[in-house]
């Protein structure tokens, strides 16, 4: 019997790539850069870090901080450009290096995504913020996705994380969870007339906060260990009382 393999990194990348170029993904790349444009310009910072590059080549534009880093795992590619090649489960960043990280669709292509979060959480200053963008896999484009007979085909043959269960993932490492938001609600058709008449479906759901968007994207910040002041129990030690004892001497010259 025949045994399916999982795709590789390298060609789950460049298949996601190509998916990006062509509708729906051309219209999802939009969406995703309108959404970190937003954010990212409201996060302050001095390094600000993109861990994957799946089918963009950075999503950093909307960032004001000065250093932006863009790292990458493919080897193989021709068509980008990172500032550095690193898995992003092994980073070599130092601890508390970083001020933001953005994480578009990293967990999704990764065999081991907790461990990426702990990595994330590990270079991360403190009070610094983790954004990630991923497709839902509930509501429409989760049903289509178990209905495609070619579940090896981009973006399908990622392995799609439940909203919730990421966030537990996310609080269970000391993180706060700040937002979270769904958005693109048009069904992932290719043909570009009708996507283009489904535009209102977008008005829609932002306003009424529908929770089956496409895609969603999950805004957390790294929690800074309380210090527990230790108070001071001052106590009042018990009345004393002291005797006085008076001599009396005898006049024996009167």
């Amino acid at each position: 019997m025949q045994t399916r393999l999982r795709p590789t990194q390298q060609s789950v990348q460049s298949r996601m790539r190509t998916w990006y170029r062509r509708m729906p993904g051309r219209l999802v790349a939009q969406a995703e850069q309108q959404q970190l444009d937003a954010l990212l310009h409201s996060l302050t910072g001095n390094r600000v870090a993109q861990l994957g590059c799946v089918g963009h080549q950075s999503l950093l534009s909307g960032s004001p901080m000065p250093h932006h880093i863009l790292v990458d795992g493919d080897v193989d590619s021709t068509d980008i450009d990172p500032s550095l090649y690193a898995r992003p489960d092994a980073l070599p960043f130092a601890a508390e290096s970083l001020d933001v990280l953005v994480l578009p669709h990293t967990l999704e292509f990764n065999p081991d995504p907790q461990r990426i979060l702990q990595e994330c959480h590990r270079v991360l200053t403190p009070e610094g913020h983790l954004v990630i963008i991923g497709f839902n896999p509930h509501g429409l484009w989760g049903l289509l996705r178990w209905l495609q007979r070619h579940r090896d085909e981009a973006p399908w043959c990622g392995t799609f994380l439940g909203l919730s269960q990421l966030c537990n993932w996310i609080v269970a490492l000391d993180f706060h969870i700040v937002r979270t938001r769904h958005f693109f609600f048009r069904p992932p058709l290719q043909h570009a007339a009708i996507m283009r008449a489904l535009s209102g479906l977008e008005v829609l759901g932002k306003h009424r906060f529908f929770p089956f968007g496409g895609l969603y994207l999950v805004v957390a910040q790294k929690r800074v260990p309380a210090m527990t002041p230790i108070q001071l129990r001052w106590r009042i030690a018990p009345r004393r009382r002291v005797t006085a004892l008076c001599w009396v001497e005898n006049d024996t010259n009167r």
